[in-house]
């Protein structure tokens, strides 16, 4: 975790005396990924199973999980949180991700494949209309995860919205 002095005003129970307190990430995709790179300290690509451990409930709730299959028009929604469901406004497991997912849908882009050839996480961010019409602003990050430990067998994605009218 960072650590951040607090800023110039007085602390509520010490009057005038500033106190070191710990940085915490507020963003969804802020704190999925500094989860991320906690876990690839011990190994190269954590898993879906070490990643879920170590989300506080927030993070689960906004998960999406992808599988990787031979072909990315195939590639499928295997878990998804309330949060996803509610934003998108049904759910989506079982669905395949090009179908989904509002870079691919809206702008024909295929972030989950870029982040698994890249071995990195890639952040997303824009908006799109959900099937009860309204118009939802978000922003994620797909993470690369590994079930063998060898190969990036799914992204697991951190996502934070809210809606605009």
């Amino acid at each position: 975790m960072v650590q951040a002095t607090a800023d110039d005003r007085p602390s509520p129970d010490t009057g005038d005396k500033r106190q070191e307190q710990p940085f915490t990430e507020r963003r969804a995709v802020g704190r999925a990924l500094s989860c991320w790179d906690r876990l690839r300290k011990t190994k190269e690509f954590p898993s879906r199973a070490d990643c879920l451990e170590i989300f506080d409930e927030d993070l689960t709730n906004g998960v999406i999980v992808i599988e990787f299959t031979p072909h990315e028009e195939d590639d499928l929604i295997v878990e998804c949180g309330p949060l996803f469901r509610d934003a998108y406004g049904r759910d989506p497991v079982g669905l395949t991700a090009q179908n989904v997912l509002p870079s691919a849908t809206d702008r024909g882009l295929i972030f989950w494949r870029v982040a698994a050839e890249m071995r990195k996480p890639i952040a997303d961010v824009g908006e799109f209309t959900n099937l009860h019409g309204e118009n939802v602003l978000y922003r994620s990050v797909f993470l690369p995860i590994s079930e063998d430990g060898k190969r990036i067998t799914h992204l697991m994605a951190a996502f934070s919205y809210k809606t605009s009218h």
